[in-house]
């Protein structure tokens, strides 16, 4: 829960997570979004979470990717297969045009990487509508200009990455330090809860690292094994949005490997939830409730 005082919104979610909810064909990610007027407390909305959820946190890691990753970076590697992978490079290859191969691995079935990018692009052009090209002319050729390549390997994969991506339900390290070379900029955006861990510890011990919340970070998010290990000092840990306003530098060199840390935060849900009203309304879209 939050506010966004300036947009007279508070705003609430409720989420759960059902992995075994892809096996019936229905979204693991389910829940609600509430939005309430910041001066009388009276609802505004009531929107079904998942697919914002989904769309707020693809954004979250591409904004990270824009800021933090090498301007020139070309292949990145998605580590998990599931429909939060899809919204994640949904968003990185429009926030970064340079990117021109992305390699898939899911860490426990080859036979899903190989089907996830076999059906990725087709996928791709389905979850984006682009208000200002309805036809999505121009999203569609940003898809196909991308190779997809399905790896059983993750660190043969790791060794041409510019980018990784994680984002998976993992307890336990999947990416050694040795597997990163320089200046890869790595996305966490799988560990949101106590015990969660998709990358070595000591990976942080060299690297500069970001997150989007300091304290989610340290008590439930990628950084929470590092700090408790003493790896990591939670002085270390810049926020983005420090990055974006200009008070820390984002990447200092083109060797410098780079960490962000996202654990997701209320105002993203806000801010796309708003977004979603003002286009509900627009377009007479969903139906309204007297209480």
């Amino acid at each position: 829960s939050g506010d966004w005082l300036e947009q007279e919104i508070i705003g609430a979610k409720l989420v759960n997570w059902f992995g075994d909810n892809s096996a019936k064909g229905l979204d693991t990610i389910v829940g609600l979004s509430m939005l309430f007027d910041s001066n009388t407390g009276y609802p505004l909305a009531l929107i079904n979470a998942s697919y914002i959820t989904s769309m707020r946190t693809g954004a979250s890691g591409a904004i990270a990717a824009k800021y933090l990753a090498k301007p020139d970076a070309k292949v990145a590697v998605v580590i998990g297969t599931g429909n939060q992978a899809l919204f994640q490079i949904a968003f990185l290859i429009s926030a970064l045009p340079t990117i021109q191969n992305i390699y898939i691995v899911n860490p426990r079935s080859f036979d899903k990487a190989q089907k996830f990018t076999a059906d990725v692009s087709q996928r791709l052009k389905m979850v984006i509508e682009d208000q200002i090209d309805p036809k999505n002319k121009l999203w569609n050729l940003r898809v196909q200009a991308i190779n997809f390549l399905a790896s059983a390997d993750i660190e043969k994969a790791l060794v041409v990455a510019d980018v990784v991506i994680t984002a998976t339900p993992s307890r336990g390290s999947l990416i050694s330090k040795e597997s990163i070379g320089p200046g890869v900029h790595i996305n966490c955006m799988g560990a949101d809860s106590v015990g969660k861990q998709e990358i070595d510890e000591e990976l942080f011990s060299t690297a500069r690292v970001f997150t989007d919340d300091l304290s989610q970070s340290i008590s439930l998010g990628e950084c929470q094994t590092a700090v408790r290990k003493g790896i990591l000092n939670s002085n270390q840990i810049i926020e983005l949005g420090d990055v974006i306003n200009g008070v820390y530098l984002g990447r200092e060199s083109e060797s410098q490997v780079t960490i962000f840390d996202g654990t997701g935060i209320s105002l993203q849900d806000i801010s796309v939830g708003k977004l979603a009203l003002d286009v509900a309304i627009d377009k007479n879209l969903g139906q309204v409730v007297n209480l």
